[in-house]
C-alpha cells in the first residue's frame, strides 16, 4: 500500500472512530481504475504524478462533504473534487488566467481552493497550492511539497484536535 493511500485511510478510520457523527455526511464515491484514469488524460499534453493517481484510485471525490472536517470536526462548505470537476475546472483556469499551465483542482475547504499543476512528464509528487481568493496561478508557490506532505499535516492537525495517542 502507497504512503498516499495509508495516510488518507488512516484520516477517513479516524473520523469514523472519533467524529461518527459526522462521518455518515462524508460520501466518498469508489475509487477509479487506471484504466478510467487514463481515459480522462487521453489526448492530452499532461499526465497525473503518481500521488493523484493512488488519490483517485482511493476514491473520485465527494458528492458531500471533504475526507478533512474543520477544526471543530464539521464538514461545512468543503469539498472533495472528482477526477472530472477537479479537470474541467483546471481546464476554465488554464483558459482564463494561465494559459499553457495544466491545473487540477482538489479540494476547496472553507473558500480556500486546493489545487497542484499537472507536468508533461511523469513524476511522482504532487507540489499542492492553495488560496484563499482568486487563485494568482502566475506567482503561485506551493504550500506543500507533495500530497503526502498535506495529508502528514492533516493528520498532524487531527492527532492534536481530537487528542489522539
Amino acid at each position: 500500500m502507497s504512503r498516499v493511500t495509508e495516510l488518507l485511510n488512516q484520516i477517513e478510520q479516524w473520523v469514523e472512530r472519533y467524529n461518527p457523527a459526522e462521518y455518515h455526511k462524508i460520501d466518498l464515491a469508489p475509487g477509479l481504475s487506471i484504466e478510467q484514469i487514463q481515459s480522462y488524460l487521453k489526448g492530452s499534453p499532461y499526465t497525473l504524478p503518481t500521488e493523484i493517481v493512488e488519490l483517485y484510485q482511493w476514491h473520485d471525490g465527494c458528492s458531500f462533504g471533504s475526507l478533512f472536517p474543520s477544526p471543530e470536526g464539521m464538514y461545512d462548505e468543503q469539498e472533495f473534487h472528482s477526477l472530472a470537476i477537479g479537470l474541467g475546472t483546471g481546464e476554465d483556469w488554464e483558459k482564463d488566467y494561465c494559459p499553457g499551465t495544466h491545473l487540477l483542482w482538489l479540494f476547496a475547504v472553507e473558500g480556500i481552493y486546493y489545487w497542484t499543476v499537472l507536468p508533461e512528464t511523469p513524476q511522482e509528487l504532487a507540489p499542492i497550492y492553495s488560496s484563499s481568493d482568486e487563485p494568482d496561478f502566475a506567482t503561485a508557490s506551493p504550500d506543500y511539497p507533495s500530497l503526502t506532505a498535506f495529508l502528514e499535516e492533516n493528520i498532524s492537525r487531527l492527532e492534536f484536535v481530537w487528542k489522539i495517542n
